[in-house]
């Protein structure tokens, strides 16, 4: 069955090629992409868009049906774009414009608009219910790079933009760069967000390849000077270097709080089952005994806290822990009660959960896992920072079913400096009482490394002490027994039964008894403890230690394997292979020395021009036949040629050397 052709409207006429415009010197193209977009209009339009505007705002109060002149600015330009691709023949562009803003209006006013009209609904208010968030490309960036910018900078776009503009000129056979060097090279020129990644692969190219500078056709603007310049040139290794410090930076302090927070977990929480993306903190006092008043007038807030409420809170919350967790948040953000709009989850509020309640003599104790803001807020505040917590005391039902679940139940805990009981009767904030995390932030990794060697010797240390602690305490107890033992031998039968019944002895003996009960029942189990404590920490300790070493040896492989392709010694397809090799090295060396063991230029032609080549390799090899070139053609000795060619050619010695 043959299906049929829908029939075009008349608004569907496509343009003639006299109004097949895209952008002007005023408004670019894809200048009305965004909900603003400064566009730029005629006056007279804008006093048409200013009384539309203004005769629909009469009629609408709410704000998810009122509309601005930015946003009828958008719509307007818009529809001028599109009058370039259709329009009803006979109307001007402005006119199709206005027609557009007069349908979005009447979208925004009723609702009603045709199936196929959906190109302006991410500029609907806030609030409207047809409203769509305009979509855009998600890169897969951690939270931890928030504060780091990835928009090429304006120096990185005209590097790139020039290489694509030098390499349309030239013909194909001196045409540098890869299809993926030709996308990179758009991506930076168009000013395109790049992901963090994507920053990394960029300063390794420009680091393996700022050598092609030396290449004979780079002052020709050869094939080496576009690769280099269609990664952004050296604004883009400048730029490039500054993000991945930036990153490591952010890097090594989520590494740290991390390691800072299984150190808490082994030492104050470890029976804990603490939700995944979740690190344990230390506890503190979130409510204390008695009545808490206004500072204005001096009357009592709520009812007055006692044992009774607190217990009563401690049940409900091991009871509801699934159905009605506790949030942790940041000056009651995403709480319904603080009077304002609550923040929407988006926000990133949310620092985290109460994982454990403890009621003892003085207050309610709680026991936090915080997610990497909450760890951040915690440690920046340095220790000026208290809770708040929010809770209803009188009965309180479920939230599904309506039936009751307790008399008081605690609903959130917020972070704040100003907290509403007073700052003694509460516990300050803090991830812990010891560890300092700016001065593990400056650590380099060999600091870190040696830190753990040191902790691991405490470790050990403390083992030795408490066992020499053990063997001393049960050697006393045994030299007194002895001790007791032969005087007794010594003493005459009469004598000794007569003692046995003395106050003296009984007290001597119950001494004795004691101190046996205290090495069996109580020392032993402490001593255990703290042993078991410590291997705990040091197991996690050795974990840490392992995934430094990974790190450094994934680290050398990577230089090992560029040296490689820099000599010419493998080509790109044998990456994967030689890095398996280098991982063997070790109990199968044969296979290394297989790569390392070739002639430099084996694999690739270092000497011809091709891509990010410089047709000039500078190493020790080629220094040797550049002198030994020069004392035959001069006819001096070796040394003399060495002088001299040092003499005349500084950079290329100092290059060869590593310099």
């Amino acid at each position: 069955m043959v299906k049929k052709i829908k029939k075009r409207t008349q608004a569907q006429t496509p343009a003639p090629k006299k109004d097949r415009v895209k952008g002007s010197a005023k408004n670019p193209a894809g200048s009305a992409s965004g909900s603003r977009g400064g566009i730029e209009i005629s006056q007279k339009a804008v006093t048409a868009l200013e009384n539309m505007r203004d005769k629909h705002n009469a009629r609408f109060t709410k704000k998810s049906r009122r509309v601005d002149l930015g946003t009828l600015k958008a719509v307007f330009r818009r529809g001028a774009g599109a009058f370039s691709v259709s329009h009803r023949p006979g109307m001007t562009r402005t006119q199709w414009a206005l027609a557009r803003v007069r349908t979005f209006l009447k979208l925004v006013a009723t609702g009603q608009r045709k199936k196929a009209y959906t190109t302006d609904l991410d500029l609907l208010p806030t609030g409207h219910p047809q409203k769509r968030e305009k979509k855009t490309e998600q890169l897969n960036t951690p939270k931890k790079y928030d504060h780091i910018d990835f928009t090429p900078p304006q120096g990185v776009r005209d590097a790139a933009a020039r290489a694509l503009e030098v390499r349309a000129t030239k013909p194909e056979s001196q045409r540098g760069m890869t299809p993926v060097g030709i996308a990179r090279a758009r991506d930076l020129k168009a000013g395109k967000t790049l992901s963090p990644d994507t920053v990394r692969r960029m300063l390794a190219f420009l680091t393996r390849h700022e050598v092609d500078k030396q290449g004979s056709t780079w002052n020709e603007q050869g094939k080496g000077w576009q690769a280099w310049h269609g990664w952004g040139g050296d604004a883009g290794f400048s730029w490039s270097r500054k993000l991945v410090r930036q990153m490591d930076a952010a890097d090594n302090k989520a590494q740290s709080l991390r390691a800072y927070g299984e150190a808490i977990q082994l030492t104050e929480a470890p029976s804990f089952e603490i939700p995944e993306g979740l690190t344990i903190g230390r506890p503190f006092k979130t409510l204390g005994l008695g009545q808490v008043s206004s500072r204005m007038s001096g009357e009592a807030i709520g009812k007055e806290i006692d044992i009774e409420m607190l217990s009563e809170m401690v049940r409900v919350f091991n009871a509801r822990k699934e159905a009605d967790p506790v949030i942790i948040d940041w000056q009651h953000a995403t709480s319904p009660y603080s009077g304002g709009t609550p923040a929407p989850p988006e926000s990133g509020n949310a620092l985290g959960l109460i994982i454990d309640l403890e009621l003892r003599d003085d207050g309610l104790y709680a026991t936090p896992a915080y997610n990497e803001r909450g760890l951040d807020v915690v440690t920046s505040a340095g220790g000026v920072l208290w809770s708040s917590p929010e809770f209803l005391a009188g009965e309180v039902y479920d939230r599904l079913g309506g039936s009751k679940v307790g008399d008081a139940q605690l609903l959130a805990i917020t972070l704040t400096p100003r907290p509403a009981q007073s700052h003694d009767q509460i516990d300050r904030v803090t991830l812990t009482e010891e560890i300092q995390m700016d001065s593990i932030d400056s650590m380099s990794t060999e600091e870190l490394k040696q830190m753990l060697k040191a902790k691991d010797s405490m470790v050990r240390e403390l083992e030795r002490q408490i066992k020499e602690m053990k063997a001393d305490s049960e050697a006393s107890l045994k030299a007194e027994s002895d001790n007791d033992d032969k005087a007794k031998s010594m003493t005459a039968q009469d004598d000794s039964e007569k003692l046995a019944h003395t106050p003296e002895h009984d007290e001597k003996k119950e001494h004795y008894d004691k101190n046996k009960r205290m090495s069996e029942s109580n020392l032993s189990p402490v001593m255990l403890s703290e042993i078991n404590a410590l291997n705990e920490k040091l197991s996690a300790q050795d974990a840490e230690i392992k995934k430094l070493r990974s790190e450094r040896d994934s680290a050398e492989c990577d230089r090992a394997v560029d040296v490689l392709l820099r000599e010419g010694k493998i080509s790109p397809s044998e990456n994967d292979v030689a890095r398996k090799a280098w991982e063997l090295r070790e109990m199968q060396p044969e296979f290394w020395q297989m790569f390392s063991a070739r002639e430099q230029g084996a694999s690739v032609p270092l000497a011809e021009i091709g891509h990010g080549a410089s047709g000039a390799e500078i190493s020790k090899v080629t220094l040797d036949q550049e002198v030994r070139k020069l004392s035959a053609e001069k006819s001096i000795s070796y040394s003399e040629a060495l002088a001299t060619f040092r003499a005349d050619n500084p950079d290329y010695y100092l290059q060869a050397f590593g310099g």
